[in-house]
């Protein structure tokens, strides 16, 4: 996991300086994660929650302060849970 960790530091390291590459490479990573989330969504909404992800992935990467000494599995437990509120969130939008 520490070797994981990073790589994961240094792609938000890269993307921070406006490395694209690292950034799709941070995105890619969280793409199963984002993937399962999608699935758990009414499928007029999918897409809308695809991207806002997208986006709040984004913003949290460029917001991390690459010099603490956070363990970045804060950072992936950070996504995962916000995934998780978005899926809840949305879930309570369906009408039975």
């Amino acid at each position: 996991m520490k070797n994981s960790e990073n790589n994961l530091r240094e792609l938000v390291r890269a993307a921070q300086g406006g490395d694209q590459t690292a950034l799709w490479e941070i995105i890619q990573q969280f793409s199963p994660l984002i993937k399962k989330a999608r699935g758990k969504t009414i499928l007029q909404e999918r897409d809308d929650l695809e991207q806002e992800l997208f986006e709040k992935i984004i913003r949290a990467i460029h917001s991390f302060d690459i010099n603490t000494s956070v363990d970045l599995t804060h950072f992936r437990k950070s996504v995962h849970l916000f995934a998780n509120l978005e899926k809840n969130q949305n879930n309570s939008n369906f009408v039975e």
